[in-house]
């Protein structure tokens, strides 16, 4: 679904060479995915990693994950020093 924090994780994906795509997947697909992430407006970016009482990715964040987050937080850190 369309959202502003989800805008902006798939803009620092993009302007730091991380893999990003938007497309439909089926729930198989989704079963099989390396990473499952949520976005909102309150929780920021978190990391499913159960899905279906099966764990997504041996059950940990994974490493895009990591560091996407670090940069979403780095984000934040430059918008607070402006002025």
């Amino acid at each position: 679904m369309p959202g502003i924090t989800r805008d902006l994780v798939l803009e620092l994906a993009k302007n730091n060479g991380l893999p990003s795509q938007e497309k439909s997947i089926s729930p198989k697909e989704l079963q099989q995915a390396d990473e499952v992430w949520l976005t909102s407006s309150t929780k920021e970016i978190l990391s499913v990693t159960r899905l279906n009482d099966k764990p997504v990715a041996g059950g940990q964040p994974g490493p895009l994950y990591q560091q996407l987050l670090a940069l979403y937080q780095d984000y934040k850190q430059t918008l607070r020093k402006q002025p």
